[in-house]
């Protein structure tokens, strides 16, 4: 598994789609958050401060993100995975979120992150 300041790819990052933005003057985000670039959901690929450049990994076959945790949030393989914005993280609840990727694997109720294909599905 390739592993850089908390981007969790479990594929070659050759075979990922990234696209290159740029923060707000008061925005920094961390390597491994997940954010949303218009209408682009993707991971941040490293640590990124106030008006700077930043890569965002949009589409990759396997990688780990950050999931919600608590009573009924929990993915099987298979299951699709919605982005909920407010909360940063993924999440099984479609209502007032985007489907953003499959579950490749079980995650349960307190697990923080889910291994996914995030995919772009526009």
């Amino acid at each position: 598994m390739v592993q850089e300041k908390g981007l969790k790819l479990r594929t070659k990052l050759e075979s990922a789609k990234t696209l290159k933005a740029r923060t707000g003057s008061e925005d920094s985000y961390e390597a491994g958050a997940m954010i949303k670039v218009e209408d682009t959901i993707g991971i941040v690929a490293e640590d990124a401060g106030e008006s700077s450049e930043f890569v965002l990994v949009y589409e990759a076959e396997k990688i780990v993100v950050p999931k919600a945790t608590g009573t009924g949030i929990s993915f099987a393989a298979g299951d699709s995975v919605y982005y909920d914005a407010t909360a940063k993280k993924t999440t099984n609840a479609s209502s007032g979120n985007t489907l953003c990727g499959k579950a490749l694997e079980a995650a349960n109720e307190n697990a923080d992150e889910a291994l996914i294909d995030l995919m772009v599905l526009a």
